[in-house]
């Protein structure tokens, strides 16, 4: 069977959320399963690695009216094989996104993809799809390409990471752009909200949908987490799945990872994590004393990310014997308030407004509990790297977080950490005081928590199957 992916970003080329860690785990962990797994990206000018591409070939692609240069570029990492489609008009820029012409951009990133498969031969059994950036490749290939030699019996797979992002844009763009009958927007395959909708236009011509997680896949069915597209989801309700993501076990282990001063394992945690705990301290400026709980948030500075629960109660937690340590950056109204609460509470908060994977490996190996209140989740990765780096997750009970941190129970000594259900500062602030008293008073039961934790199987090794499974059930 041969998997091509297509997505806008990937570790260990180019990241900006999680999206980049499925496509640099998912891909790797199907290889191991038999599935010959191919990717492909956009070659961005501040990719690494550029240096190490492989020329393949090039040729010319239509977008709408515009005849423009394609470049592809090949490398093989892990068992897969990337392939990279290169316009310095479009690509050789700084960052990925947020520019005005992204429509334009990824359009041209689509027809690529497509045409990538008959330039190079490469009889594809299913094109996995990943966001509204790919979103448009479902309705170009069923409505043009699946005709055409080389192209039969392909199969769509399109994985919603975040629906909030829909790729909204003028209805014009669908013939300037895609070259489609204007028909195809008014009939309502791709149209929503008075726009054209790259994502509906997936749900609609996609085989199967997925998303990440499988309290998301129910939470996106209803009007508060659907972002407008539960009616058109509700529709293909029989062909959405949900799929928790894992991380590279490979990468996130705290017995190999070098931005730790000592590394350490389930067995011996409690001696040598509480080394990493001091050098974080030190690190960050708080004071050094291995008996105080410290907290750890690594997030960006967003409303989604629970950022008004976090501050609503933040003065009050900082009267209690606890530290905190929050990395990130974000909307400025967060980072300023963050700051000024930093400054009152020198020694026991610190606030690091930047992006920084050494300091966040640190902070999972470093803290004894790891905040995360989202106001939604798809999946989440970060309670997972916590889980296996022994901080115990507080988390909401939505999405990703949900499925991934069951929570404790004393009486059994199950559960992975400790959660509430409301996206309420009252809610949130109580689960934090419970998880202090545990801390303080039951320590044989907060050992037995970190070690679940530490054993928990959040590895792709699961996830892959599931998503085999799915191909297979296509072919």
């Amino acid at each position: 069977m041969r998997v091509l992916f297509a997505a806008s970003e990937a570790v260990p080329f180019i990241k900006s959320g999680g999206l980049a860690d499925v496509i640099g785990a998912l891909p790797k962990e199907l290889t191991k399963k038999g599935v010959e797994a191919l990717v492909v990206l956009p070659k961005y000018s501040d990719m690494k690695m550029s240096d190490e591409l492989e020329y393949v070939t090039s040729y010319d692609i239509y977008i709408g009216w515009r005849k423009v240069y394609c470049g592809i570029f090949k490398a093989e990492v892990d068992g897969v094989v990337y392939y990279f489609i290169d316009n310095e008009t479009y690509f050789r820029r700084p960052g990925l996104y947020g520019y005005h012409d992204d429509n334009e951009r990824f359009a041209f990133f689509d027809f690529a993809v497509l045409e990538l498969i008959s330039h190079l031969n490469l009889d594809i059994d299913v094109l996995h799809l990943h966001d509204w950036q790919t979103a448009m490749i479902a309705m170009v290939y069923k409505e043009r390409y699946s005709y055409f030699p080389g192209y039969e019996n392909i199969k769509i797979v399109f994985t919603i990471h975040n629906i909030a992002f829909q790729g909204k844009c003028d209805p014009k763009l669908l013939t300037d752009l895609f070259s489609l009958d204007s028909y195809l927007y008014y009939n309502g395959n791709a149209r929503h909200d008075d726009c054209l909708n790259m994502m509906k236009a997936a749900i609609v011509y996609s085989d199967i949908i997925t998303t990440v997680s499988p309290t998301y896949a129910k939470e996106i069915l209803t009007p508060e987490y659907g972002e407008g597209l539960h009616t058109v989801l509700e529709l293909r309700r029989y062909d959405l799945y949900g799929i928790l993501n894992g991380i590279d076990y490979d990468i996130n282990n705290p017995e190999t990872d070098g931005s730790l001063v000592a590394n350490f394992n389930s067995d011996n945690f409690r001696v040598e994590k509480v080394k990493n705990k001091l050098a974080l301290q030190k690190e960050v400026g708080l004071e050094q004393d291995s008996r105080v709980p410290l907290i750890g948030v690594v997030t960006r500075l967003t409303r989604q990310k629970g950022l008004d629960l976090i501050l609503n109660k933040l003065e009050l937690l900082m009267e209690e014997e606890v530290q905190v340590v929050i990395l990130g950056a974000g909307d400025q109204v967060y980072e300023q308030a963050l700051k000024d609460v930093a400054w009152k509470y020198d020694g026991k908060l610190s606030v690091q407004l930047k992006y920084d994977f050494g300091l966040s490996c640190r902070i999972y190996g470093g803290t004894d509990m790891f905040l995360m209140p989202s106001l939604f989740e798809p999946c989440g990765l970060s309670q997972m790297m916590a889980l296996r780096y022994g901080s115990v997750p507080i988390v909401r009970e939505t999405g990703g977080l949900k499925d991934s941190v069951p929570a404790f129970d004393d009486e059994n000594q199950t559960g992975l950490g400790f959660s509430f259900v409301n996206f309420n500062a009252e809610e949130m602030f109580d689960t934090i005081l419970y998880a202090l008293h545990v801390y303080y008073n039951n320590r044989e039961s907060w050992d037995d928590l970190v070690k679940r934790g530490m054993n928990a199987k959040l590895d792709w090794e699961h996830s892959a199957q599931e998503y085999l499974k799915i191909y297979k059930s296509l072919l």
